[in-house]
């Protein structure tokens, strides 16, 4: 009975063979470690990516605000396409408007001593005075003289002073045709900023002689006709005392004053400088160039003109 009751307990039961092995799983597929290397750098790689991103435009727009901006002595050419500083963005903004400029807008106590016609001989002892007197100023050059005085011209540059254009031999443009009248202007720019490395921003014509067809000549070249509200007459040569008093009694905020540091004998302006200087400080003036001060005081409505007769001989 106990045979035949296992017999029955294990019908339908089916028992492994103990003499067949059983079968092997399939090995795993593990990534060669060359391959997870480089897996991680890319994962690495895209993860800085996204957060150089992060910022957006912000971080972008600091970028730029904060971007060095390229000094205009590497630009030779007055109306050449450069990386401009915000001063002579603004002067150019200016020159687009295509009128004649006498003055600053006199909302702060700042003047401008220009000279006309240099370089000459008077000029390094110009430079001399403004030196001993420390103040700047602005020269209105002419293209022929600087070719004659290439030293002198450099002696300006490098003295922190302001460079500007006066066209080639000092002709009045109101009665040149168009084409005359430009190569004055443009070769005297040309020829001062390859001599100087400094691309002018400012023009002004001789004898203070302008037109609607001078000033839209002056607009294309991207140049602030630049006048003056204060002539010393220092070119009739009345003596040091009446150039003196004629600058500091007839100047006021935003003044532009003219004087000569070229054209013929100035052993008058030369003399009359200390006392202009001493004049206007007395007055509570401080002095600047000519750019600065329509940067930092524009001219008002009432300090532009759009035609202007020769004023001065």
């Amino acid at each position: 009975m106990g045979l035949a009751r296992r017999r029955v307990q294990n019908a339908g039961v089916t028992r492994p063979d103990p003499r067949r092995r059983p079968a092997r799983r399939p090995p795993s597929r593990r990534l060669p470690p060359w391959l997870l290397l480089m897996v991680g750098v890319v994962v690495l790689a895209l993860a800085a990516a996204a957060l150089t991103r992060g910022g957006g435009d912000d971080d972008a727009a600091q970028e730029a605000a904060a971007a060095p901006v390229r000094s205009t002595r590497t630009a030779p050419a007055a109306g050449q396409d450069v990386d401009l500083g915000p001063r002579d963005m603004e002067l150019v903004r200016m020159a687009a408007k295509g009128q004649g400029v006498l003055s600053g807008g006199g909302t702060r106590p700042a003047v401008a001593l220009t000279f006309d016609d240099g370089p000459d001989e008077y000029t390094g002892r110009i430079l001399d005075e403004l030196e001993r007197l420390q103040v700047p100023a602005t020269f209105f050059v002419l293209g022929r003289m600087i070719e004659a005085r290439p030293g002198d011209l450099q002696r300006i540059v490098d003295a922190g002073h302001e460079v500007a254009v006066h066209t080639w031999t000092h002709p009045d443009l109101t009665r040149l045709d168009p084409a005359r009248a430009r190569e004055e202007i443009t070769r005297t720019a040309q020829a001062l900023g390859d001599a100087s490395g400094v691309a002018p921003r400012l023009f002004r014509p001789p004898y203070g002689a302008i037109d609607p067809r001078v000033l839209a000549q002056i607009k294309r070249e991207r140049l602030v006709t630049l006048l003056w509200d204060v002539d010393t007459g220092d070119w009739r040569r009345p003596g040091a005392q009446a150039i003196a008093a004629e600058a500091v009694q007839k100047a006021g905020p935003g003044s532009v004053i003219l004087l000569h540091d070229g054209g013929g004998d100035r052993s008058q302006t030369l003399e009359a400088l200390p006392e202009i200087v001493r004049g206007l400080r007395a007055r509570g003036f401080e002095f600047t160039t000519a750019g600065d001060l329509l940067v930092s005081d524009p001219p008002r409505a009432s300090d532009v003109v759009d035609e202007r007769g020769s004023s001065y001989n």
